[in-house]
């Protein structure tokens, strides 16, 4: 068989060199062959799902090649990485990740909408694969009235959208039942033998592995051993032993790793929104803007002495602006820091619950971020809007792609809105993706 996936010597740290450094992958020299049935089996922490996600192009590893049909994806740009992730992959949540206010047809529609897709062909190709997985008669209900079971099925229908040869599931049995998880692996299995697609699962459960024919174990980043197998229907958990999960100072590690992703956020945040402001200006008043800038996104100022420093001269530390135009700017800031704090909660309630509906959440978003629109937004702009703003708070689409697809013309699945609305309402999205904690599946 020919190798569909290569990684060659991939390293993975998070802040390497820093006090908090993570050595998540460890030369990690792996081939997938094409039509192969994978699992990367072991304990929470072990760094299946960065290996998931380093094969995924969701993250660029820190060195070494990821081979895909022998052309290696760290090289590529991030607008190649997002054509990959749309065509060359699909991929099933845990937490399934549908959006609760679109129809199951649309939800399995979107994704053929960043390929350029006509919205007639992609509900005639959504149906197909309803009927394909028995859901059919369930095409225009809402996520939340289908049960756990049949919301996975739609998240594997979805998967397959655009007709990926890979398909990647992350720990796809985690929120079902014993009777669900079973036809979620028959599924997987059908997808393998009659489509010959291949098959990646990230698994800490034994039970789970009964189809798989190659399987990778590892533990603190390494692969320890590679097993290969005639798959066994009746394989029980007592075929192999699963280990402990994270350590104490491999969660801590984690952690710092993760704050130190969004404070780097944020200070991209307050460099953009210098340049907003202070266009214009030499480099001197931009970074006196910027320092005072972060001490108020840091909370090391209130927003009184904010708008104070912003209206005090130059030479006596401030910002040197306008009384107006200080009054304006702070009222602005502090919407933004407003919604970051409603957003770090919706985050965080979602990291904790992922199944938790947050379309109230999004609405708010969808409300403030087309305040400054003055066109009418159809029913079907909105539920797309919603989708989208859904979308880029999971991480699922760049800030690219979510301009694009508000641009885009409604013909082909786009939201219809002219450039500078859309570019606006990008820009204002990305001030407030940009200063909030990240969204991460359970592992």
């Amino acid at each position: 068989m020919t190798a569909i996936i290569k990684l060659e010597h991939v390293e993975q740290w998070y802040d390497k060199g820093k006090e908090n450094e993570y050595h998540a992958l460890r030369d990690i020299n792996i081939e997938i062959e094409q039509g192969d049935y994978v699992a990367f089996f072991g304990p929470s922490g072990c760094g299946k799902t960065t290996l998931l996600y380093a094969t995924s192009g969701i993250d660029r590893v820190t060195s070494g090649k990821v081979l895909i049909k022998d052309r290696d994806i760290t090289a590529f740009t991030n607008q190649e990485l997002a054509i990959y992730r749309q065509t060359g992959i699909g991929i099933i949540f845990q937490q399934f990740n549908l959006v609760p206010s679109l129809s199951v047809l649309d939800n399995v529609a979107l994704p053929m909408a960043f390929v350029g897709i006509n919205r007639a062909k992609a509900l005639e190709e959504a149906q197909r694969l309803l009927k394909r997985l028995n859901l059919d008669q369930y095409a225009q209900r809402f996520p939340q009235e289908l049960s756990g079971g049949q919301q996975q099925r739609v998240g594997i229908a979805r998967s397959l959208a655009n007709n990926p040869p890979i398909i990647i599931a992350d720990e796809p049995l985690g929120n079902l039942d014993s009777v669900n998880a079973q036809n979620a692996l028959k599924i997987l299995r059908e997808l393998n033998e009659q489509d010959g697609r291949t098959i990646i699962m990230v698994t800490h459960e034994a039970w789970s592995l009964r189809d798989a024919r190659t399987i990778f174990h590892m533990k603190d980043g390494v692969i320890v051993s590679v097993e290969h197998r005639t798959p066994d229907p009746n394989a029980g958990a007592n075929k192999i032993e699963t280990t402990g999960g994270q350590t104490d100072e491999e969660k801590l590690k984690e952690q710092l790793a993760k704050e130190a992703r969004t404070k780097e956020a944020r200070a991209m945040m307050v460099r953009i929104l210098s340049n907003f402001f202070m266009r214009g200006q030499n480099v001197g008043e931009m970074q006196r803007f910027e320092d005072i800038l972060a001490q108020r996104f840091t909370s090391v100022i209130d927003t009184l002495r904010f708008q104070e420093l912003l209206g005090t001269s130059f030479e006596e530390g401030g910002a040197g602006m306008w009384k107006n135009k200080a009054e304006r700017i702070a009222a602005y800031i502090e919407d933004i820091i407003n919604k970051q704090k409603d957003l770090d909660a919706t985050i965080a309630l979602i990291n904790e619950n992922p199944e938790l509906p947050i379309q109230d959440e999004i609405r708010q978003l969808r409300t403030w971020i087309t305040q400054d629109y003055i066109g009418h937004i159809s029913p079907f702009k909105a539920e797309l809007l919603d989708a989208l703003i859904s979308d880029r708070i999971h991480r699922f689409v760049d800030a690219k792609q979510f301009l694009e697809v508000l641009h885009m013309p409604v013909k082909e699945f786009g939201a219809g809105f002219p450039l500078n609305s859309a570019q606006q309402m990008a820009e204002r999205m990305e001030v407030i993706v940009d200063g909030v904690g990240e969204y991460e599946p359970k592992r």
